[in-house]
């Protein structure tokens, strides 16, 4: 005799149908509302719109927690505040967690980082494709006490760590994300965040005041102004969740899926021949006249195929992906308008970073160089601009994509060297006519060789001369090997596209070995 009584199939299904209903509804009616109140998507509704049609696939999707104190014996909690699974992203397949913040305020807990950090090892990184977290959640779980950090936050830092350098992972800051799950976003490889709706801190408005007596906003403690301006750690800032969606797309587009995957190169609509005679209006031959890079690299890239990240960070250095006849890139240039392109400690970080990332999924480089080397003087020194130089140095010589520089004005020092060096592997290293390549600027050079009062100021006034003539232009570089050639400014976009199609079958070379380089941090 059976002890279980036999149900029908029409039971059967009717439960599930049910039981699928009340997952489904999330938090309820009532916590759905103030999410579109506070102008924000709901889990759910942010993946149907992200995902191509018909296309996700939901993992985990009844889990439930095992708490009982604190009252938890009787909470339900549809799909443990996350949502998990995958779909196709412009015909491409991604990953996604995304978290439900109508339901226990999409809070961190055990079953809730398992969900996480699975869809990253258990799915992402044996599918070898992207991950994306839609981040909206009021922290740690506080009724489970440490499980919710060792065993939430804890199994996604680690899966974060692992999957990094092998499969793209992108974190879409919808909301809050604070406490230890602020680390989590700075764990990706691109942070975008909604103005004014997303923040991550490390202590939130009531925790600072009780514990330092400081008296902040969450604005202030992590706002978007916050990490698209001052640390750096916002790529994106955006204007709501759509918005984010899109950009996160666009992103996608020029990503392999890991870096196992080809590139995803496209028929482009643009000539690869097309000759940029608006160049020589843009760019003054006046070194002291500024002009604006980021009209250069409209011209040159494939039309309307720039897309800038960390554009308030650090703005006197550019960088983006972008596309030359149909290869994505990424592109790092000096910014004229900004300290004159110099370099320093905020724009060494982003420009190691990128270049790191870019390497890791084999994007190549493109570098436009103006720029004086980096920022002297003792605030930099103080503030640690040979460390952080270092990190810009390390990167640039230890990437093996293909390297493909274009020296337009100036380009001095170390500024020379880690943009553009053809003894730190360079592929290509092209310059205009109006280049000026140095160890130090000639009047610098002239005072140590020819010290003020030792010798005639006319004396020293045809050495400055000589040594602009002589050792500064491109002339003298391309005579000693130190640049591949100097090029027509008209024809940067052509010369461009021919060296990185050849490149593209470069070979990896003289990678030593050892567990891992010791980069600067």
């Amino acid at each position: 005799m059976m002890s279980q009584k036999e149900k029908t199939w029409d039971e059967l299904l009717k439960d599930y149908e049910s039981r699928k209903a009340k997952v489904f509804a999330m938090g309820g009616e009532e916590q759905v509302a103030r999410q579109h109140q506070r102008e924000k998507l709901t889990a759910r509704e942010r993946i149907d719109k992200f995902f191509d049609p018909g296309t996700f696939q939901e993992v985990f999707t009844f889990i439930k927690h095992k708490e009982v104190d604190f009252g938890m014996g009787q909470k339900e909690i549809p799909s443990e505040g996350v949502v998990t699974g995958f779909g196709k992203v412009n015909g491409r397949y991604v990953c996604v967690f995304s978290q439900d913040f109508t339901s226990a305020g999409g809070t961190m807990s055990d079953f809730h980082g398992m969900k996480a950090s699975s869809i990253i090892m258990d799915h992402a990184m044996k599918m070898r494709v992207p991950v994306v977290g839609m981040m909206d959640s009021g922290g740690a779980r506080l009724q489970e006490g440490m499980q919710a950090g060792t065993l939430g936050y804890g199994r996604m830092l680690y899966a974060h760590t692992c999957a990094s350098g092998s499969i793209p992972q992108i974190a879409m800051m919808m909301g809050p994300c604070g406490g230890g799950q602020g680390y989590l976003p700075a764990m990706n490889d691109i942070v975008l965040m909604v103005e004014g709706r997303s923040n991550m801190y490390i202590g939130g408005p009531a925790f600072v005041r009780q514990s330092i007596g400081e008296i902040a906003t969450i604005e202030e403690l992590g706002g978007s102004k916050l990490h698209s301006r001052v640390t750096g750690i916002c790529d994106l800032e955006v204007k709501d969740d759509d918005q984010c969606m899109e950009a996160t797309k666009t992103i996608l587009s020029y990503l392999p899926s890991s870096f196992e995957s080809p590139l995803p190169i496209i028929s482009p609509d643009d000539k690869p021949d097309r000759r940029l005679p608006q160049l020589l209006d843009i760019v003054p031959t006046n070194m002291r006249r500024p002009y604006d890079m980021k009209k250069v690299i409209r011209e040159v890239v494939d039309e309307g195929s720039y897309f800038e990240i960390k554009r308030e960070y650090a703005k006197n250095l550019l960088i983006g992906f972008a596309r030359f006849n149909g290869i994505p890139v990424g592109l790092i240039a000096n910014q004229p308008m900004i300290n004159a392109g110099a370099l320093e400690v905020e724009a060494a970080t982003k420009i190691a970073r990128f270049i790191r990332f870019c390497d890791a999924f084999n994007l190549p480089l493109i570098f436009l160089i103006d720029n004086p080397a980096y920022l002297v003087g003792t605030d930099q020194e103080k503030r640690g601009v040979i460390k952080h130089g270092c990190k810009n140095l390390h990167a640039y010589a230890e990437a093996t994509v293909p390297k493909i520089s274009v020296i337009l004005r100036k380009a001095y020092a170390g500024g020379y060297a880690g943009m553009a060096c053809k003894s730190m592997k360079s592929d290509a290293t092209l310059a205009w006519p109006s280049a000026i390549i140095t160890i130090v600027v000639p009047e610098a050079a002239i005072d140590v060789i020819y010290p003020r009062g030792k010798y005639s100021d006319e004396f020293r006034q045809k050495a400055i001369e000589d040594y602009y003539e002589k050792y500064v232009g491109p002339w003298f570089c391309a005579g000693r090997g130190l640049i591949d050639n100097v090029i027509r400014p008209e024809d940067t976009r052509i010369e461009i596209i021919k060296h990185l199609e050849a490149c593209l079958r470069k070979k990896r070379s003289e990678v030593f070995p050892k567990k891992h380089s010791n980069i600067y941090l």
